[in-house]
């Protein structure tokens, strides 16, 4: 692990699109952080049910996973809900109760990554009471639909500046500046938002 370097636990949908030719994965922004000079750890698994994401989230709060602070999870989206399947095979979805259930007072310095479409276009307070109830010291996510491609670029940069600073508040509020120089075009086409614990 490289010096200071923080952990991702990633949970990413296990089948994107319906079709098993296709190989959509986020799992090479994984793979270039691990392999870049920042040296980031990961843990990744494909998730496609939700007794699969329950358990995967329930792992994450352990102890023994306190190097991985920052849960980034992929999936397809909608506001305040997350998808399991392909678009031709969508299941019920999931909301914020089923994370709740499975992370309620468990995030304390810890960072919570929504890569879906549109799940963080929920009201403020929403969010707020969602950050106060896991105990996180943020989430982050996007409130748009989002391009593969942009949002790629995007995770990547956003990941890769977490490990820039300690997870603590003022600590992610200087990523959070950072970002917004960097990255200002994509910030406004992806609807990207973060809540910081208050």
């Amino acid at each position: 692990m490289g010096k200071k370097s923080k952990g991702i636990f990633c949970l990413e949908v296990a089948d994107w699109s319906g079709n098993m030719k296709k190989r959509e994965t986020v799992k090479p922004i994984l793979d270039l952080l691990r392999n870049s000079a920042l040296e980031v750890p990961y843990i990744y698994r494909d998730v496609a049910t939700q007794s699969e994401l329950s358990h995967y989230l329930g792992k994450w709060t352990q102890n023994k996973y306190r190097d991985y602070p920052i849960l980034y999870l992929a999936f397809h989206g909608s506001p305040g809900e997350i998808f399991l399947a392909g678009e031709s095979g969508r299941t019920k979805p999931v909301g914020f109760d089923v994370f709740l259930e499975s992370l309620e007072d468990s995030c304390h310095g810890q960072l919570i990554y929504f890569g879906a479409c549109s799940f963080l276009n929920v009201p403020s307070k929403i969010l707020r009471n969602m950050v106060r109830k896991f105990d996180a010291l943020a989430v982050a996510g996007y409130r748009y639909e989002v391009d593969w491609v942009k949002s790629t670029v995007f995770e990547t940069l956003f990941l890769s500046e977490l490990q820039k600073n300690a997870m603590t508040k003022s600590g992610i509020l200087a990523v959070e500046r950072r970002i917004k120089e960097t990255a200002p075009r994509l910030i406004r086409e992806l609807g990207f938002r973060m809540v910081i614990k208050e």
